[in-house]
């Protein structure tokens, strides 16, 4: 069973040893678009979110959700931006939930993820559709 939780801002660095072993196992799969500091960073300035699933029986925390609001000309979207841990089909639902419901209250359009392309068969279940293709090379 878990409990799931947001982060408040002024506690990054005391979830940090907690989350830390998840940022380096997702963040070399952002194309290098964030470094660990670049969250760290972002979370503490209110820029970035960060939610964690809590195991109630070992009380580890077993992974680790970043996410930002994107905010465009028509639209206000909730963007998960990075997903990572371990038992990840156990708490998958309680805190995708708890995000679906926190966009929501939020006043979101919609939710987006970016990821890998094996997310497509998991969020289906949730209702996303592959809606563009983002392709991109170095300059």
């Amino acid at each position: 069973m878990y409990e799931v939780s947001g982060v408040p801002n002024s506690d990054m660095h005391v979830i940090l040893p907690y989350v830390d072993k998840y940022l380096d196992k997702v963040l070399p799969y952002t194309g290098g678009r964030y470094e660990k500091q670049d969250i760290i960073e972002g979370v503490s300035n209110r820029i970035l979110d960060l939610w964690i699933p809590i195991n109630k029986e070992t009380s580890k925390v077993d992974g680790v959700v970043v996410t930002q609001f994107s905010v465009y000309p028509r639209k206000k979207v909730f963007t998960i931006l990075l997903c990572c841990g371990d038992n990840l089909n156990e708490w998958y639902s309680p805190l995708f939930d708890m995000l679906y419901s926190f966009a929501d209250l939020n006043e979101c359009d919609l939710a987006e993820v970016v990821g890998r392309k094996g997310w497509i068969r998991r969020l289906k279940d949730d209702g996303f559709k592959q809606s563009v293709w983002i392709v991109e090379r170095d300059i």
